[in-house]
């Protein structure tokens, strides 16, 4: 009987541990979403295979696995198309850059970085990208060929900006457009409101706005009697 306990408890525990891994590890991206970056280049002419954007577009989710159809635009026109697929949880897969982590990490939390391996957050910001203010979670990559930055949007995971800087030369790959969130519109600068200003100034305010009011109706009053 205590083996029967013991066994049970084992076993709730393991699944116990394999939610909480899995609830730490969701992609926050669905099919259709899509993304697409501007790629510059400074303090150095850029390298001549170099895509002028590149367009990430996730076309499955299994798990913690994504699927992306990269869509790469080079310098002479054409269209490179390739498939990426990253698992969120491990960092495994045929990815160039991660496009994409967990949704939702925070400070301090270790993710799965393709080609640099576990890398720990280290903080939140607010920025501008594709149109709409997001906030994003940051990494710093140290390596031999340079230095590598990765911002990825906090609330879905997804790749907002990466840099590698060497030397004094940099290229930077970074959001302009998506369909995953919408772009803040313009709006016009609002109107004072009036209701919070001490009645002295709001007394001031109208009698001046009136005093210009007469002032301009005797000017057009004058001029049409000349006339």
């Amino acid at each position: 009987m205590k083996r029967v306990a013991t066994f049970i408890v084992t076993a709730v525990a393991f699944l116990l541990c394999l939610s909480l891994a899995y609830a730490e590890a969701q992609v926050g991206v669905k099919v259709g979403d899509w993304i697409k970056y501007e790629l510059t280049v400074n303090g150095a002419p850029p390298p001549s295979d170099m895509p002028q954007w590149v367009k990430a577009e996730c076309i499955a989710v299994t798990g913690t696995n994504a699927t992306f159809r990269m869509t790469m635009h080079m310098s002479n026109g054409e269209d490179h198309v390739e498939t990426w697929t990253i698992d969120v949880a491990t960092g495994s897969g045929n990815a160039v850059f991660q496009v994409v982590v967990p949704a939702n990490l925070e400070t301090g939390n270790t993710v799965k970085v393709t080609g640099f391996g576990s890398v720990i957050i280290a903080g939140e910001a607010t920025g501008t990208y594709a149109g709409a203010s997001r906030t994003y979670v940051y990494a710093s990559i140290t390596k031999e060929d340079g230095q590598y930055n990765y911002r990825w949007d906090k609330q879905t995971g997804i790749l907002l900006e990466v840099s590698v800087t060497q030397g004094s030369a940099s290229i930077a790959c970074k959001a302009t457009s998506t369909n995953i969130w919408q772009s803040s519109p313009n709006l016009p600068p609002s109107l004072p409101n009036l209701s919070n200003l001490p009645i002295e100034t709001l007394s001031i305010s109208i009698s001046a706005i009136a005093a210009v009011a007469i002032v301009a109706t005797a000017v057009i009053y004058t001029r049409h009697k000349r006339s």
